[in-house]
């Protein structure tokens, strides 16, 4: 399995740039952050669930239909039993290549949790035939289902969306599933959210520990056993996430992107995102003009 995975084994990924529409799954607690280069799209059939994502908590509930970045870190905290959902893993670099998807593009970048403001009857019954489609293995079907999600996609543009990583839809959420009090579980996340606001900034771990009034060595402890990776691990997750969008979504010097990021040189940027990716910078941006290439209109 690539570096770029943390992979929780109840919550299979596919491997690389993989499109992927899953069947109806029972969702699970997920034992340590996960993180993979695609935009997921969340389908709920049934129930509720809790992700911990970039330090907020975000609660889906039946007929949610979200979508989000999920190179950012995320983990699913809290499930009201049974719940069960279909998940669609989209390569981000297929996303952003989408027609007609604009307006979505930046928010998913940008680390929005966003969920359509009408489902339609249709969307369950699609997904289901989505899902037997590319277990089909016809090239020309799984084409197909490309195209038509892009539509849906479309269609939330016209529907209109709200990000649940919103200050305004985090404290709705709260008051609609109430969680308990302060513990040492909410220091961890709120550790999270602090990297993910300060990123870009040269934080240290006597910082993101200060955050929560934590001393250092403990903070360090609490939040591996919480989050599943160390600290320095997630800051280099959220400063790569951030390079990423950029460089895909401009033409920018990569230097400048990795210095607006967070990376103090550029060599250690390069380690990171090979590391991480597989590929240079470089090779990541070429490939993705390929991608967007081949699949516009006309093409």
């Amino acid at each position: 399995m690539s570096a770029e995975f943390l992979v929780d084994p109840d919550h299979p990924t596919p491997a690389g740039s993989d499109f992927n529409v899953g069947d109806v799954w029972k969702v699970r607690l997920m034992r340590s952050a996960h993180v993979h280069s695609h935009v997921e799209l969340n389908l709920l059939i049934d129930g509720a669930m809790t992700y911990l994502f970039n330090g907020r908590t975000v609660t889906l509930a039946k007929g949610d239909l979200a979508l989000f970045w999920a190179a950012i870190p995320h983990r699913v905290i809290e499930v009201a039993e049974p719940t069960y959902f279909i998940c669609i893993d989209l390569p981000v670099e297929m996303f952003l290549a989408m027609p007609g998807c604009e307006p979505l593009k930046t928010p998913i970048l940008q680390g929005g949790v966003l969920v359509t403001n009408h489902l339609r009857a249709f969307d369950e019954p699609m997904f289901k035939s989505w899902h037997a489609d590319m277990a089909s293995g016809n090239e020309a079907v799984h084409g197909i289902v490309r195209d038509e999600l892009a539509l849906r996609l479309r269609r939330i543009v016209v529907d209109g969306w709200r990000d649940l990583t919103s200050d305004e839809e985090e404290r709705r959420a709260l008051e609609r599933y109430p969680r308990s009090g302060e513990h040492q579980r909410d220091r961890a996340h709120r550790m999270a959210r602090f990297i993910a606001e300060h990123a870009i900034e040269p934080i240290t771990v006597a910082d993101i520990a200060g955050s929560v009034g934590l001393h250092p060595n403990y903070a360090m402890t609490l939040f591996r056993k919480t989050l599943g990776m160390t600290i320095n691990e997630y800051v280099t997750r959220q400063r790569l996430m951030l390079a990423h969008g950029r460089l895909l979504a401009s033409d920018r010097d990569i230097a400048e992107i990795a210095f607006e990021a967070g990376f103090g040189s550029l060599s250690r940027f390069y380690e990171a995102f090979k590391e991480r990716y597989g590929c240079t910078p470089r090779d990541m941006r070429r490939n993705f003009e390929q991608t967007r290439e081949a699949t516009a209109p006309g093409a």
